[in-house]
């Protein structure tokens, strides 16, 4: 009878809990209904979301490790925007473009500076960022000092804070011990690299020149070798490249005619036959041995040889008397 009474008060205040939210229930039960729905489709909706972004991170991962260009770099950076292997491929397009910019600043100047400028361009995108992560910050800034320093007339104001920025900022940084090398003096120096006043002069002077491709198979190209005065060899400078040795001579090249000359010719260049000299050679001729005469024997047999005796007829033999 105890477990049947307490059947009874249960059913009896389940009914009285039905009974008390009949009321609820017609008011607010097709709101209810609808956000149970909502966010049900908002679970399903973010679900969905995640799986893609991981198939489409996947997919970025697999771009970049691909990329062998600097195009192929800002490919992937436009094509997945806002995702992490976005920020490493706009680094390393940015240095890329700096090291083809520096190099094109010896040969084709024009070329060169594009290179820096679109470096330039996105070291400065990545460090705007307030999202960019730090190990991806830290190369931004030691990019964007060499390419200031690069594209300096002289003036290394803003290459030097830069430096001294990540030393700051990145205290154990991979690349600190370089920076430091262009900011701060060395043992025995009482000026930093970048504050030399020499080191100024020669990237005034860089600054100013303007290669272009062809220059180097042109006569006259007046940009000098490392080493070299700004006018050329044997310039009329007033000051030679700082801390550049000078370069011996170029050495004649071999092959080459000897120069015409306008003297009158002489009897022996007027005949015919063309005179063919002997090579002369420094070592004296050898002299070929000569084969030792040995003394002749009775066993060997005689060297000359003569003519055979003719042998005399034999006489008629004469018929004897009885």
């Amino acid at each position: 009878m105890k477990s049947e009474h307490r059947h009874e008060l249960q059913t009896n205040d389940l009914g009285k809990l039905v009974h008390q939210a009949e009321p609820y229930v017609e008011t607010y039960g097709v709101k209810a209904l609808v956000i149970a729905a909502v966010l049900l489709v908002l679970v399903i909706g973010y679900s969905f979301w995640k799986t893609s972004q991981t198939s489409q991170e996947a997919e970025a991962w697999t771009r970049l490790a691909a990329a062998s260009s600097t195009e192929d770099f800002e490919n992937v950076y436009e094509e997945f925007p806002g995702t992490n292997v976005a920020d490493w491929a706009l680094i390393q397009a940015a240095e890329s473009h700096l090291q083809s910019g520096v190099r094109n600043s010896f040969t084709d100047r024009s070329a060169g500076n594009r290179d820096l400028e679109k470096a330039k361009e996105q070291f400065q995108k990545l460090l705007d960022s307030t999202s960019t992560k730090s190990e991806i910050r830290e190369r931004a800034l030691f990019g964007l000092a060499r390419t200031e320093e690069s594209m300096s007339d002289g003036d290394l104001k803003a290459a030097t804070e830069l430096y001294k920025k990540l030393i700051q900022e990145f205290p154990d940084s991979i690349f600190r011990k370089l920076a430091e090398q262009r900011v701060k003096p060395e043992e025995g120096e009482k000026v930093a690299a970048l504050e030399q006043k020499s080191t100024q002069n020669f990237y005034k002077w860089f600054h100013a020149q303007s290669p272009k491709p062809g220059d180097r198979q042109q006569p006259g190209f007046n940009m000098p070798l490392p080493g070299m005065t700004p006018g050329g060899a044997g310039g009329d400078a007033k000051e030679d490249l700082p801390g550049l040795p000078d370069l011996p001579g170029l050495p004649s090249l071999p092959g080459l005619p000897e120069p015409l000359t306008n003297s009158p010719l002489t009897d022996d260049t007027k005949s015919d036959a063309p005179k063919t000299e002997t090579p002369k050679t420094d070592a004296p001729a050898k002299e070929e041995p000569k084969p030792e005469e040995k003394p002749a024997t009775s066993q060997e047999p005689a060297t000359k040889t003569e003519a055979p005796a003719e042998k005399p007829s034999p006489e008629p033999a004469t018929e004897k008397k009885p």
